[in-house]
C-alpha cells in the first residue's frame, strides 16, 4: 500500500510540474542580410560583411544576444513588436560580441507560433551619414605605401578560384624566411577623438599571419600602437573572412596626432616554406 501512494503522489508531482512548464514559440534567424543604403552620403564599397550576431529586444525586454544561425525560445504567441539589433566578433575574439556601432537596427512586427518555428531573415544598412576612406584594390593607383625594407611585394590579382569583389584583390605572395612586407594606407584623415566609434574592416583569405598597428602622425610626432594579429588559415580550409578591429581606444588615446592610418605588416610564419595573405575592400569606418 505504501508504493502504491508513493507512486501516485510521485506521478501527482510530475504531472504538475509538466503542466507549469510554458509552450515555447521559436524564432529561428539564418543570417543577415546588408543591403546598400540608397540614401547614403558618402560611397560605401562593397557589402561584405559578417554580422554574425544578433541581439534581441521583444517588446520593450531584451531576450539576449545570440550567434548565428539561431533558434530563439520566446514564450508567446501571435504578433509582437521586435528589435534585432546586428552585432559582430569585436577585434576577431570570438568570446567578444559587439552591437556594431554603424549599422541600423531591424524594428517591425513579426508573428510567432507557440510549439512552432517561425524564419526570419533580417536586413540592415550602414546609417546614412557614415563615412568610409576605402582601398578596394580597384584603382590603377593604390592608397598605400610600401615600406622600401619590404622584400615582398604587394600586388593585385584576379584569379577566378579567389576573386569575390569587384575586378582585383590585394596579394601578398611570401616565398621563403627572408620575405617581409609592411605597408600603410595613406588616406591622411583627421579620425575623431574623445571616445567616439572608429573601425577598420577587412575581407581576407590567408596562410599566413598578419599584424594590424595604427599609425598616429602630426604635429611632429609620430606613433606605431601594434594591435591585433590576424592568425593564418590552414591551405585545404582557407576561406575569405571579414575582420572588424574597434580602433577607438588607441584613436582617442593618441590626442595629439590628428592623422590616423592602418598598418599592415607580414612576415613568413615559422615551418612555412611559403605562404600567401589576400586582402580586399579595406575600409576605415566611422561617424
Amino acid at each position: 500500500m505504501k508504493h502504491i501512494i508513493t507512486l501516485f503522489i510521485l506521478s501527482l508531482f510530475v504531472s504538475s510540474c509538466t503542466k507549469e512548464q510554458p509552450d515555447v514559440a521559436w524564432l529561428k534567424i539564418d543570417k543577415w542580410i546588408l543591403n546598400a543604403n540608397p540614401n547614403a552620403e558618402n560611397p560605401q564599397g562593397e557589402m561584405s560583411h559578417d554580422i554574425s550576431q544578433v541581439f534581441v529586444n521583444m517588446d520593450g525586454k531584451s531576450l539576449g544576444a545570440y550567434e548565428l544561425p539561431a533558434k530563439i525560445p520566446i514564450i508567446g504567441d501571435g504578433l509582437h513588436d521586435f528589435v534585432l539589433i546586428p552585432g559582430v566578433v569585436n577585434n576577431g575574439i570570438s568570446a567578444t560580441k559587439k552591437r556594431y556601432p554603424f549599422l541600423e537596427q531591424y524594428k517591425g512586427s513579426i508573428e510567432i507560433k507557440r510549439n512552432d518555428t517561425v524564419s526570419f531573415t533580417p536586413t540592415t544598412q550602414y546609417y546614412n551619414s557614415i563615412k568610409f576612406l576605402i582601398e578596394d584594390f580597384e584603382s590603377p593607383s593604390m592608397q598605400v605605401d610600401v615600406a622600401p625594407s619590404s622584400t615582398a611585394t604587394l600586388g593585385r590579382n584576379d584569379d577566378p578560384e579567389f576573386l569575390k569583389w569587384g575586378n582585383k584583390y590585394g596579394e601578398i605572395i611570401l616565398k621563403d624566411s627572408t620575405s617581409k612586407l609592411s605597408f600603410v594606407t595613406t588616406f591622411g584623415t583627421v579620425l575623431p577623438k574623445l571616445g567616439t566609434e572608429v573601425y577598420l574592416e577587412f575581407d581576407y583569405i590567408n596562410t599566413n599571419s598578419m599584424l594590424t598597428s595604427v599609425i598616429s602622425y602630426g604635429n611632429d610626432e609620430y606613433f606605431v600602437d601594434e594591435y591585433i594579429l590576424i592568425n593564418p588559415q590552414t591551405k585545404e580550409e582557407a576561406v575569405w573572412k571579414h575582420a572588424y578591429l574597434d580602433l577607438k581606444e588607441i584613436v582617442s588615446f593618441r590626442q595629439t596626432t590628428p592623422l590616423n592610418d592602418a598598418e599592415f605588416k607580414f612576415v613568413l610564419d615559422p615551418e612555412l616554406s611559403s605562404s600567401y595573405f589576400y586582402i580586399d575592400n579595406i575600409k576605415l569606418v566611422y561617424p
